[in-house]
């Protein structure tokens, strides 16, 4: 009787030691399929996942005595909810943007503060795409102009094309922000559109490209932007680094722009 105990009691710690060990054992990571850049995707991050991500750009004007513009992005997400989660984003740019003055000569500071939830209210399943909503309030200042305060919703839209190792994606974004305290010539509601493709080219890269459009005050016309990006995950488990150029259309467009971004991923949010 006490032997055969003993071989029980063996067998329960053998398969005991066997299950931690294989509980314990590095998980292959998802193919990487990173949004592309200025496309805000449909899935929001996991219960008890954040995000930290912190980006540097420079855009060059096509006219203008003063023609260069530097900018630098945090951004943070946290999921909240099942398919909800908190997103802020705060910028800084010195040069030649909104709402700076209109003198083409002045170099001055200015920035956008937001704050926003991201909805999911459809999974992808079959031939239907993922659907979500995104609604933020936002803060833009200058250093010589007043803050201005301006709302945002946008539709969201994802859609896997190519399953498998090396996915293939389409996102979608359209929407509407409103300025709460426009000035005379400002236009006070604009549209804003957004669409862009990524491949997993990969385990740990991804490529991606866009095409954004956006409504301008009075007497501009539209911005119309194409840009391309690559994405790559540092030892299949660390940070995302990216770094892409565009190029504007269109005489209120920017002439070209470069980026590059590092992205942190903790807790559930983490590969």
């Amino acid at each position: 009787m006490g032997r055969t105990i003993l071989l029980r009691f063996r067998s329960i710690f053998l398969a005991a030691m066997l299950a931690m060990f294989c509980g314990t054992s590095p998980v292959a990571a998802e193919p990487l399929l990173e949004d592309p850049f200025g496309i805000i995707g449909a899935a929001p991050t996991a219960i008890g996942g954040q995000t930290l991500s912190f980006g540097l750009g420079y855009t060059r004007a096509r006219d203008g005595a003063n023609r260069d513009l530097y900018g630098g992005a945090l951004e943070a997400e946290a999921g909240l909810l099942r398919g909800l989660d908190l997103r802020f984003a705060q910028t800084l740019e010195r040069g030649p943007a909104a709402p700076y003055p209109s003198d083409d000569a002045a170099r001055v500071w200015g920035g956008l503060s937001q704050l926003g939830l991201r909805w999911q209210f459809m999974e992808e399943e079959g031939w239907r795409p993922a659907m979500g909503v995104f609604g933020s309030v936002r803060t833009a200042y200058g250093e010589t102009s007043g803050p201005s305060q301006s709302g945002q919703i946008i539709g969201l839209l994802s859609k896997t094309i190519i399953e498998g190792p090396r996915p293939l994606a389409l996102s979608l974004n359209a929407g509407w922000s409103e300025l709460f305290n426009a000035m005379p010539r400002e236009r006070a509601g604009r549209y804003e559109f957004a669409a862009g493709l990524a491949q997993s080219i990969g385990e740990d890269t991804s490529l991606g490209v866009s095409y954004l459009r956006n409504q301008q005050d009075r007497g501009e016309k539209d911005q119309n932007i194409v840009t391309a990006g690559l994405w790559h995950r540092l030892g299949g488990r660390g940070p995302i680094l990216a770094a892409g150029a565009g190029a504007g259309i269109g005489d209120d467009s920017p002439s070209f722009l470069v980026f590059v971004s590092a992205k942190w991923l903790f807790g559930a949010a983490a590969p």
